[in-house]
């Protein structure tokens, strides 16, 4: 107690580690995985932070000393699947003698990524905090500039498979098609609805030729 009587929260600054410190990174990626993992078999409502912490084999105080609230995980989830994709496109060669060849090996780490189940989960909780009211501002402003961090490296690597001087159009375009491709992977493996399937090897070809023969008679405007 203060000496006017008002209680005053405990100095906790001597208690907490460093930042970046291999515990500190340690226990906050345990609890990530372990976020994940719920969400994956339980689903986004019912991965409480309780049930999260007991999954990470750690304390719900522990949980609170990393992340402070349900929201603040739920944003480093988001953050720490975003700067995996970030590191993968960074890292990433986009291989092949012919247009189509690039594209394809673009379009396999793109389906990598989307196909994962980091992907999904990243997918659940982004849509659940854009439709709810109590997300904060900051919070949605965060997610846009850790997405839009990945927009120079993989917007290299479509000028790469395009090849020549293509435009934003094309850029785009190409993105959205392999994207689209990708993420119908996803969801037909994610909601099995009879009749749907995920497109086979030679369906991805087909998709891919298209999309080269497509480009080829694209004029260069840049």
């Amino acid at each position: 107690m203060s000496p006017s009587g008002v209680a005053v929260p405990r100095d906790r600054s001597r208690r907490r580690r460093k930042s970046g410190d291999p515990d500190e990174v340690s226990g906050r990626t345990q609890i990530i995985d372990a976020a994940i993992e719920s969400i994956l078999e339980v689903g986004f409502y019912r991965s409480s932070t309780n049930e999260i912490a007991r999954r990470a084999n750690v304390s719900w105080g522990a949980l609170q000393y990393h992340f402070g609230t349900r929201e603040a995980l739920l944003l480093a989830i988001l953050k720490e699947v975003d700067q995996r994709f970030i590191d993968d496109l960074r890292s990433a060669r986009i291989e092949g003698d012919t247009a189509e060849e690039r594209i394809y090996s673009l379009y396999r780490l793109l389906a990598r990524h989307y196909d994962s189940p980091s992907s999904l989960v990243r997918l659940q909780i982004l849509l659940n905090l854009q439709h709810d009211p109590d997300t904060s501002a900051d919070v949605m402003a965060e997610i846009a500039e850790t997405a839009a961090q990945a927009e120079t490296p993989l917007r290299q690597l479509l000028r790469q498979a395009i090849g020549g001087k293509p435009n934003r159009a094309s850029v785009d375009a190409l993105f959205h098609a392999l994207r689209g491709f990708a993420l119908s992977q996803q969801i037909a493996t994610a909601v099995p609805i009879e009749g749907s399937r995920a497109p086979g090897p030679d369906a991805v070809k087909l998709f891919i030729r298209g999309l080269a023969a497509t480009e080829a008679r694209a004029p260069d405007k840049r």
